[in-house]
């Protein structure tokens, strides 16, 4: 039985958004809580290829164009980065704390990533005819 798209991107993204927070949350424990830009930057560059592949093998299941896709992924995730980076400083201001602020500024980004991976980096063509 294959889940639809849909549902296989809640999993791998539950997944890899575990995988990514699970990171943020080590490089902010070894700073003592004191830098949570720079372990969001360590757990993006580190999450980054290992999202890439999942994303690709288990969610839109394409083949090939890994070059193209990666890129086009890397520049989609950049995005999101970019207002990931405004959400926690916004939370952080707000005075919530390092994790939790984290926590719900992932939350946040996801439909965005799940909507430029789709019709961007893993977007297939239709072949007309």
């Amino acid at each position: 039985m294959r889940f639809p798209e849909k549902v296989r991107f809640l999993l791998v993204g539950g997944y890899n958004t575990s995988f990514s927070y699970g990171l943020y949350a080590l490089f902010l424990w070894l700073t003592g809580g004191a830098a949570a830009q720079t372990a969001l930057l360590l757990s993006f560059i580190l999450s980054t290829p290992h999202s890439y592949l999942t994303q690709k093998f288990f969610v839109f299941a394409t083949r090939g164009n890994y070059g193209r896709e990666y890129l086009t992924c890397v520049l989609s995730w950049a995005i999101s980065y970019g207002l990931n980076i405004l959400l926690l400083q916004g939370f952080l201001v707000l005075g919530l704390n390092a994790y939790l602020a984290q926590l719900i500024a992932l939350i946040l980004v996801t439909i965005n990533s799940y909507l430029m991976l789709k019709y961007l980096a893993f977007h297939r063509h239709q072949k007309t005819g």
